[in-house]
């Protein structure tokens, strides 16, 4: 399974790689090291999955991720041990970086064995051409997230966060942490929600029949009417938050449709 990189939604990609066989999705897990439950939650459930198996990941699988630094970091060896031992054993594992974790690069594939798509991904499905996404990228009428989006995503942004020492990094991403849980309750939801009308354009642009995302952490499948897309709507996806409700990964396997099932079956 070999799907190609890119902006999946900023311009056509040909559909690469499957989603079917034996294949799971997941998103949101917000792993904060040692002594975090989701995080002994995740390890166990990763643990238990078959030998070979297809696992994506879309985007916030850290609580925060600062670049290299964080490949150091005690509290997250754990988790890069077990997905480096999955990909080791044959698994494949293709992870898009969320607003949380967006930093994650090369060192971490390097070092994981994970296959890193900063801007989402396309792949064959059960309904025709998939897109996978974090989903944040839907949060248009968000002003001031996506005035500080593209600021925290900047080269001279990263530049500065690898040539700190990693206490100022991790001080940086937990001040964020705080100022973002703050502002979420002032906000209109509204503004905050994912734009189906910016949803489908991003499918339309891939030649997606089906957008996959979270960063929401509440399940939602709806079909969009989307217009030009010649009367066929588009099916809009969304996973519950990993272990934050029972609609928390997305199954494939051979032979039949994709099943939204919990982390506790």
């Amino acid at each position: 399974m070999s799907p190609v990189k890119g902006p999946a939604y900023a311009r056509l990609i040909p559909p690469a790689g499957q989603l079917s066989g034996s294949a799971r999705v997941i998103c949101d897990l917000h792993l904060k090291g040692s002594g975090d439950p989701i995080q002994e939650r995740f390890l166990s459930w990763l643990g238990r999955l078959p030998t070979g198996e297809t696992l994506w990941i879309l985007g916030d699988l850290f609580e925060y991720w600062v670049g290299s630094s964080s490949l150091r970091d005690p509290g997250n060896k754990p988790v890069l041990e077990a997905l480096e031992r999955f990909v080791g054993f044959g698994g494949f594992i293709g992870l898009i970086p969320g607003n949380r974790d967006f930093l994650i690069g090369a060192d971490f594939e390097a070092q994981t064995g994970v296959c890193v798509f900063p801007d989402g991904a396309i792949l064959q499905g059960p309904e025709g051409p998939w897109l996978l996404v974090h989903g944040d990228e839907f949060c248009t009428l968000d002003l001031g997230y996506q005035r500080l989006k593209k600021v925290l995503r900047s080269g001279a942004f990263r530049f500065w966060v690898r040539h700190q020492p990693a206490f100022l990094s991790r001080a940086m991403a937990r001040r964020l942490r705080r100022a973002s849980a703050s502002s979420v309750p002032t906000k209109d939801p509204e503004r905050m929600a994912m734009q189906p009308e910016d949803v489908g354009a991003a499918a339309l642009a891939a030649g997606a029949r089906v957008v996959l995302c979270g960063h929401a952490h509440r399940f939602l499948d709806r079909e969009l009417a989307v217009p030009g897309s010649q009367g066929a709507g588009i099916r809009f996806l969304v996973l519950d938050a990993f272990g934050g409700g029972p609609q928390d990964v997305l199954k494939f396997a051979s032979g039949r449709a994709p099943e939204v099932v919990s982390t506790d079956n």
